[in-house]
């Protein structure tokens, strides 16, 4: 789920600036949720990429969406909301003041929620003994990937993702996709202290997309690991059952955790 995409057309008020959010298809009760919310907008579908856009673009439901993140972001992102925010100033009269990048603690508030819901994963991971492996090991951990360069401002994500790993307890490392040339920051938290800190935060500022499911299974897995009960005969028959509806294999889906917002 690609959480912000800001498209501004300077010096033209005939055409609006268009506020986007995209989804995979399964998110699509979250984006009519938002929607709802929101009350302004309408959503796309995009078949062929298994995806659906809650597109944001007439002038009031512009104003309600700098009402509700000024002053929340983190990222480079922040660059395409002050610039919304002086085409609104401009065209339409208003006086919104660009309020700067939050440097908060990351456990004071639920964008790292948002965060993870966008561009976070949860793994089990299970090496059975067999093909040669002498020993059994089964681990979990929360994987966060980002672009080193936001590709709209060009500015780098390495402070807000540094702010991440100090607080989950682990490091910040970099790939290179050899097929795109592109670089990309990589957190993986999987040590005790970190599966703690997780767990703790996101049963406290909870996640909205169906990423929330993959948590729940992750952090039973987890519990498993952290009272050494993986290793029984039931503990890995759970560990296996857990890991085979994770992620791309979750075949379905359950939103009620969305009552429990305010959406």
């Amino acid at each position: 789920m690609v959480i912000f995409e800001y498209q501004c057309h300077p010096g033209k008020k005939s055409h609006n600036p268009r506020f986007c959010i995209t989804f995979h298809i399964k998110n699509e009760p979250l984006a009519k949720r938002l929607l709802g919310f929101i009350d302004y907008g309408h959503i796309r579908y995009k078949p062929k990429n298994n995806a659906c856009v809650l597109v944001i673009s007439p002038v009031k439901g512009l104003k309600k969406i700098i009402n509700l993140i000024n002053g929340e972001l983190r990222t480079p992102k922040i660059k395409q909301v002050h610039s919304l925010i002086d085409w609104l100033n401009k065209n339409y009269s208003t006086n919104i003041n660009k309020l700067c990048v939050k440097v908060d603690e990351l456990n004071k508030d639920s964008w790292l929620s948002g965060f993870i819901d966008a561009d976070g994963n949860f793994y089990i991971s299970h090496t059975k003994l067999e093909n040669g492996a002498k020993k059994r090991k089964i681990s979990s951990r929360l994987r966060i990937e980002q672009r080193m360069l936001d590709p709209i401002t060009k500015e780098s994500y390495i402070s807000v993702l540094t702010q991440i790993t100090q607080f989950l307890g682990c490091k910040l490392l970099t790939r290179k996709q050899i097929s795109t040339g592109n670089e990309y920051y990589t957190i993986t938290a999987s040590s005790r202290k970190s599966l703690l800190i997780i767990i703790n935060y996101l049963d406290k500022f909870p996640l909205l997309s169906s990423r929330y499911l993959d948590f729940q299974d992750w952090k039973k897995a987890v519990e498993l690991i952290l009272s050494n009960k993986h290793l029984t005969n039931e503990g890995l028959i759970k560990i296996d059952f857990l890991k085979s509806n994770m992620n791309s294999k979750r075949l379905q889906f359950n939103c009620d955790h969305l009552d429990n917002t305010s959406l």
